[in-house]
């Protein structure tokens, strides 16, 4: 559901202490770059599987710099000097920081990196240029008497809603009236926002009070996906007349309800070990039928009384998924080139049980960020479809933690973009911040993963430009186990993670022993 685990090769680096080129300490940084020159800058996971590579760490800056993001651009060239102090990319990525900065306007910047580019690498093919660029750059920070290009920086003066939400997978009461009494718990308790699951799978566990009309479909009343039961109705009832808002959490990619056999309707994906496009699990987002099909269940949930829609975090696709017939169709369209896993992936190879890319080309990055805006084309369709029938529904874009901690892996592993999403409007973005799942994942302890979620909430708050519409999600669960988390380790987290004024937080999943008071020592 809301746990997302990675499967086949693991397309990413772990995430350090520095988030860009730091002059002052590049030195450190150069020397070991000579010690270190000629040995393969490939970092691999603790079981043997290959993260991003360095080469593809610079093709995804020099994508975002093709595409004129310049402030990603110049992150993502820091993180491959930060990420990999033996590669042979540093000095371009040193330059293309300066050169990023430059473009961007933010001149002192760009003067710093040119500068210390220079002492760095004196010989280097661009050096002169860099000298040339430098001298002009301090001729115009001279004459606008040394005020550089103004940063986007966080509107303070904001009025939007913030949110402490309990985001509720299952409700554990025996009765609609024992739901109401929960729910004023959760209030007194300093929630004001429940996000209550509207869709059911197959396998899934029933709340105890509905009577189950079919073993997959949804919560509310629609003729286009089977109905377990329209719980949400009462849910809504009960939430508003607390004065509580209520998000309908909702599925997208794997909403194929009651079409289960309509195999045109699947999603494709490319098959590394057999060569060949297969099919995959979810709609195919690039067939229009399986859009109009979401559309049709979104109107009918638009048509209750919900606040907000929080899409759920199947709203993605794999580094292997996105080919057939109707996505090859829109990217001849929109590119004039079809889609050949040749010009994708380089030095695919077994590895054990498994199948690796060694690197992703150029021309993969074009395709994944392609995918990733036909997924926020399909969000918008969505957004649009439910405030035509509901103007007033906001809508939450789930996340995986990578967006923010490493954007590279986010767009090659998941198509997923924080920045594309931003300037997509949505009007929440939930930031997956599970600490436990990111210590497995990342093989790191829990100071270090507590401290990424800390810089992880102030950057997703400088990137959206609101603190409010930043909902940092922290999970009270062990996924593995599905244990209780001690209530302590989670208060602590969500402290930590309120250091920045005004995000908003939400704890995942709803547990009925959870001490949800401690929520009201946040302030609203």
């Amino acid at each position: 559901m809301f746990c997302f685990k990675k499967q086949g090769s693991r397309a990413g680096t772990h995430p350090k202490d520095g988030w860009g080129v730091k002059g002052h300490g590049f030195r450190k940084i150069f020397l070991v770059y000579i010690l270190f020159f000629f040995l393969a800058p490939i970092v691999y996971a603790q079981d043997g599987r290959l993260f991003l590579t360095d080469e593809d760490q610079f093709n995804y800056a020099s994508f975002l710099l093709k595409q004129e993001h310049y402030s990603a651009a110049a992150r993502e060239f820091g993180r491959v000097i930060e990420e990999f102090p033996s590669s042979r990319y540093i000095p371009d990525s040193q330059y293309m920081t300066a050169e990023s900065y430059l473009k961007e306007g933010r001149y002192r910047d760009a003067v710093r990196e040119f500068t210390q580019f220079t002492v760095n690498f004196p010989d280097n093919k661009f050096a002169a240029d860099a000298v040339v660029k430098k001298e002009m750059l301090d001729v115009k920070i001279k004459e606008s008497l040394g005020f550089p290009a103004p940063l986007k920086g966080i509107n303070h003066e904001t009025k939007d809603f913030k949110i402490k939400a309990a985001q509720i997978l299952l409700f554990k009461e025996d009765s609609y009236e024992d739901v109401e009494k929960e729910i004023v718990r959760l209030k007194e308790g300093g929630i004001n926002t429940i996000i209550v699951r509207v869709f059911h799978n197959r396998g899934d566990r029933f709340h105890p009070f509905v009577t189950p009309r079919v073993r997959a479909g949804v919560y509310f009343n629609t003729k286009h996906a089977p109905v377990v039961e329209d719980m949400l109705g009462n849910i809504i009832k009960m939430a508003h007349r607390h004065n509580l808002k209520i998000f309908a959490w909702m599925t997208t990619r794997y909403a194929d309800y009651g079409i289960e056999d309509k195999t045109d309707l699947r999603c494709k994906a490319y098959d590394l070990a057999k060569n060949m496009v297969v099919q995959c699990k979810g709609l195919d987002l690039f067939n229009d039928e399986a859009v109009s099909h979401l559309e049709k269940i979104y109107k009918d949930l638009a048509k209750c009384d919900i606040d907000g829609i929080l899409f759920q975090d199947d709203l993605y696709l794999r580094h292997t998924e996105g080919f057939g017939q109707y996505a090859n169709a829109l990217y001849l369209m929109g590119t004039g080139n079809t889609l050949k896993p040749s010009l994708f992936y380089s030095g695919i190879y077994r590895n054990n049980s498994s199948y690796i890319v060694r690197h992703y080309t150029p021309a993969f990055w074009e395709w994944a960020s392609w995918k990733n805006k036909r997924l926020l084309t399909v969000a918008k369709r969505l957004m649009k479809t439910v405030r035509d029938v509901n103007p007033k529904v906001v809508f939450t874009i789930n996340l995986m933690y990578e967006s923010v901690s490493n954007p590279a892996y986010a767009l090659a592993w998941l198509s997923q973009s924080l920045d594309d999403a931003v300037g997509t409007g949505f009007d929440y973005y939930a930031i997956m911040a599970y600490h436990l799942q990111m210590q497995d994942e990342l093989k790191k302890g829990q100071y270090y993963v507590e401290r990424l979620i800390e810089r992880m909430t102030k950057e997703a708050v400088e990137r959206v430009g609101s603190p409010s519409r930043v909902i940092m999600k922290v999970q009270t669960v062990d996924w593995s186990t599905r244990k209780p988390l001690p209530d302590r380790e989670v208060s602590e987290l969500l402290k930590k993670i309120s250091f920045v004024d005004n995000v908003s937080l939400a704890v995942v999943p709803y547990r009925i022993d959870f001490p949800f008071e401690i929520m009201n020592q946040f302030k609203d």
